[in-house]
Order: C-alpha cells, then structure tokens, then sequence
C-alpha cells in the first residue's frame, strides 16, 4: 500500500496555475479515492489530499467538502495550513503548490527536483522542510518560493545486509517533523532517524535501536518525541533522541501490524495505522491502548492523522477512509459513530 502512492509516477502540471475551485459539495461518503494527510486550523475547517490531485476542504468537521481544482493528476502525500489559510502540499515527482486563499487558487513551487517528495512541515510560514525517495531533503526559508537539496549525512550507517546493496543516499526519508524552530526530525527507510539542531542546515544520524522503516514521527517540543513505523514499532524519546525506547504497545494478537502515524497535544495522543489500527493515549503517549473499530474496517488502513489545539484527531486513510476522535467519542463522517 505504501508503493501505491509513495513510488508512483504520473505527469505534472506545468510551470504555474492559477485555476478556480470546483463548487460542487460532496458528502464524506462520496469520496473513494485514498486520502494521506490531512490539516486543520480547528474542529471546523480543515482540508485533506490524496489521489488523483486531490484537495478536499471542509467546513463543518468532516460533515461535506469541496474540492479544489489543483489542474494535475498526481498523487498528493502531504499537506500543511496556517491560520492565515495559506496552505502547501507535496506529492509526486517534486509536486509543490501554494494556496493563498484556502485553495481557491494555486500556484506552483519550483522545488528543483522530480523525486517523489513523502512529507511537508513548517515551524512557521517560511521555514519549512519537504523530505522524499532517494534520500531527499529540501528546504526553504521563504515560504516554499525557492528551496534548496540538503544531503543525507556521510556517516549515516546502516545495517550490514542493507549496506552491503544501497547507499544512505538511496533510502526513502518518509516524514519530517520540527520540535521548535532549531530542532527537526527525520525518519525513514531500515529505521533510519536523522536529526537538525539547525533548523535543518545539516543533519545527523540518530539510533533508535530497529533497523526496520520508520514512517511518522511527532515532537511536541526539543526534547519529547516519537517516531512509528513497521511490525508495530513505536520509538520514544524524552531527551532529543540522544536516546529512544521502543514502546509496548497493543496489537491485534498475532499480528505485527504497521504503525503508520502518530500526533500528540497535551496529554491526548493517537497512533494510527494498517488493519484499522487505532491506538490512542490520556498521559501523553505514555501507555498506550487499542480502540475497537466496527469489523467492516480490520481491512482498512489510516495513513495519515493531525490533532487541533483542543486535541480533536482526524485520521484519513485508503478509499476516502475518515476517523474524527476526541478524547471518549470516535465518529466516522457519514457513518454511524463509535464511543469508547
């Protein structure tokens, strides 16, 4: 499933756009393509990307959205919004584009290269950081205007079978995180952790301890992190990453399943995942428990989740999946709702 949207490969718009939305409304029911990130400035109004050059904006919480007209079919794997509803998401073949206006309009980013770019984030309007396949890195410090190719560190050292075949700077780089200005995460491909003190300038590899691909990561400030990926892995730090604890947490029995993200705010955490995994915690990911999802959804999987300041979780996933959580009640848009 990963392959499916991280490694595809589809023609991109040319140069800049600058097209109107699409006004029809769609119900969330109406929506099958599969979704990869999501970003909300409340519990109202958010927006959501996936397949097929999808921008999906709501409202109302997930109740009915409109789509945006981006004018390409690539697949769209990250998104970031600020209060000002500028918005920026990343996709296929270095796919960037900007929305001023809440995605009424779209303008492309030059970002400089053609490698699937997997994850966005920005400690403020114009410091940002895209990471993608090949070990790409790249970074602005102007809103996504200009961005420049930052390499995978030399020293970076992975296992002895996997080295022996691929070099650092062939390893997919899966998500991104910023911790405070100064500090930003990395994490990827044979559980590789690299870490900025820089704002991202230069990077050093960290060691968490699994050698299995890591695909999200979370820090709530310079020092708490978390980073999830394969065979139900979750890594913890408290100290930077100068150290990490792989967590015991809950799993369907017998099975190894992925974890593929993981937000955190305040003492409400959601971890989120393959099988319709959904783990969620009260002390701030501290312990951990499994929720129990109607059985129509142990063949679904969550790709990608965010968490408001009021600590409302909205979690999308393949064939339009949408999981809204906050804190004792989860609600599936257009369904009927599941309390724990």
């Amino acid at each position: 499933m990963i392959q499916k949207w991280a490694m595809a490969a589809a023609a991109l718009a040319a140069s800049a756009v600058c097209v109107p939305a699409w006004s029809g409304t769609l119900k969330p029911t109406d929506i099958r393509q599969n979704l990869f990130s999501n970003c909300f400035l409340g519990e109202q109004e958010g927006w959501l990307v996936g397949e097929l050059g999808r921008v999906l904006h709501t409202t109302d919480g997930g109740k009915t959205f409109t789509r945006s007209e981006t004018n390409t079919k690539d697949v769209f794997t990250s998104i970031v919004c600020f209060p000002d509803k500028t918005l920026i998401v990343v996709g296929q073949r270095g796919t960037a584009l900007r929305s001023r206006d809440g995605g009424a309009t779209w303008t492309t980013l030059k970002t400089g290269t053609d490698r699937n770019l997997l994850s966005v984030a920005f400690v403020n309007p114009k410091l940002g950081i895209a990471v993608g396949d090949y070990g790409t890195i790249l970074r602005t410090e102007d809103g996504g205007d200009t961005w420049e190719t930052h390499p995978v560190p030399e020293k970076l050292v992975l296992a002895e079978e996997v080295a022996e075949t691929i070099s650092p700077g062939d390893i997919l780089l899966y998500d991104v995180d910023f911790g405070t200005p100064e500090r930003a995460w990395i994490v990827g491909e044979f559980g590789v952790i690299l870490a900025s003190s820089d704002g991202g300038k230069n990077w050093e590899a960290q060691t968490g301890g699994v050698e299995t691909t890591l695909f999200g990561t979370e820090f709530t400030d310079d020092q708490r992190g978390w980073a999830v990926g394969i065979e139900s892995v979750m890594l913890r730090t408290t100290d930077g990453g100068a150290t990490w604890t792989q967590e015991n947490i809950p799993a369907p029995k017998g099975l190894f399943l992925s974890v593929y993200d993981v937000a955190v705010n305040g003492n409400h955490a959601i971890a989120i995942g393959d099988s319709g995994l959904l783990l969620m915690s009260s002390d701030a990911g501290q312990t951990w428990r499994q929720v129990s999802l109607p059985i129509e959804l142990a063949g679904s999987w969550f790709r990608g989740v965010s968490m408001t300041p009021s600590g409302m979780a909205f979690a999308v996933g393949g064939d339009g999946l949408m999981l809204i959580a906050h804190r004792d009640k989860i609600e599936r848009p257009g369904h009927r709702s599941v309390s724990h």
